[in-house]
C-alpha cells in the first residue's frame, strides 16, 4: 500500500509462493511500482508486516533493495500497536491481526469485532476500551473451495457469484449456496455469539477479499474496509518513527 500525506492512494499485489528468493520479490515490487508509475526513489519510508516467518526475510532484503532503506518490521510491540492483549499466549496473535485492530481503535467506534476474510477468516473481539479479548479462525472461501475440489473434482467457480436460494439446483449454485451464505450465516452466528459472551453489542469492521462476498449477505450491520491492515501499517509505521 502506499500512502501520501497521511492519505492511503494505492495497492497492489505481487505473485507470490512460500521461501523465494528475495531477487523474485525484488522483480515483482519493481514491476508494480513501475506499472502504478511509483519511482522507488521517491519512497521515504516502509514497512513489511509477515505471517510466514519463512518468506519475512526474502521480503525485507527485496524491499530493503527497492527502496534503498531498512523497512521497518511490524511487530507484537504494545508500545507502537498501542494494544492490550487479554488472550492466554499473546506471541501467538497474527501480526496481521493487530494491524487491523490498530485502524479500529483509532477509526472506528468500540467495542467491535474485526473481521478478516482472506485465506483464514477471522474475528477478533475488542473491548470498549481497545483491548483484544480473542480470536475465532475459520477457514477462508477460497481454501474451502479448494478443499471441496481437490478430493472431489468438483468444478471451483471463483467468481462468488451469490446464488438466488439456498436450495440450488444445479452444481454450481449448489456450491455458491455452501460457500457463500453458509459463510454468511456462519459469521451472523459467530458475531452473535461474540456479542452474546462480551455482554454488548458491536461494531462490526471487515476487510479481506471474501468480505465484499460473504458479508453483504449477512444479516448484521455491518462496514468493510479494505485498507484496514494497511492503515494499521501505516499507524504502526508512524508511532515508530515517532512522526
Amino acid at each position: 500500500g502506499v500512502f501520501k500525506n497521511d492519505v492511503h492512494i494505492k495497492d497492489f499485489s505481487i505473485p507470490y509462493q512460500k521461501e523465494q528468493s528475495c531477487w523474485t520479490y525484488l522483480g515483482g515490487i519493481l514491476k508494480a511500482l513501475k506499472t502504478h508509475d511509483i519511482k522507488p526513489e521517491e519512497v521515504e519510508g516502509s514497512i513489511l508486516c509477515s505471517v510466514v516467518k519463512n518468506s519475512t526475510q526474502g521480503v525485507y532484503e527485496a524491499m530493503e533493495i527497492a527502496f534503498s532503506h531498512k523497512p521497518v518490521l511490524f511487530e507484537n510491540n504494545p508500545e507502537f500497536t498501542g494494544l492490550n492483549l487479554k488472550i492466554d499466549s499473546p506471541q501467538e496473535i497474527g501480526l496481521d491481526i493487530l494491524a487491523g485492530c490498530m485502524t479500529v481503535k483509532e477509526k472506528y467506534s468500540l467495542p467491535a469485532i474485526v473481521v478478516d476474510m482472506g485465506t483464514g477468516t477471522t474475528l477478533t473481539a475488542m473491548d470498549k476500551d481497545g483491548s483484544i479479548l480473542g480470536v475465532s479462525i475459520v477457514p477462508g472461501i477460497l481454501i474451502s473451495l479448494q478443499a471441496l475440489n481437490s478430493p472431489t473434482g468438483l468444478p471451483i467457480d471463483e467468481s462468488f457469484t451469490p446464488p438466488k436460494k439456498a436450495i440450488g439446483t444445479n452444481t454450481k449454485d449448489s456450491i455458491a449456496s455452501g460457500i457463500l451464505l453458509g459463510n454468511a450465516f456462519l459469521m451472523d452466528g459467530m458475531i452473535s455469539a461474540f456479542e452474546k459472551e462480551m455482554g454488548t453489542e458491536c461494531g462490526v469492521y471487515c476487510t479481506g477479499g471474501g468480505s465484499k462476498y460473504v458479508m453483504p449477505l449477512c444479516q448484521h450491520p455491518h462496514i468493510i474496509d479494505e485498507a484496514l491492515l494497511l492503515e494499521g501499517l501505516y499507524l504502526y509505521y508512524k508511532k515508530y518513527k515517532g512522526i
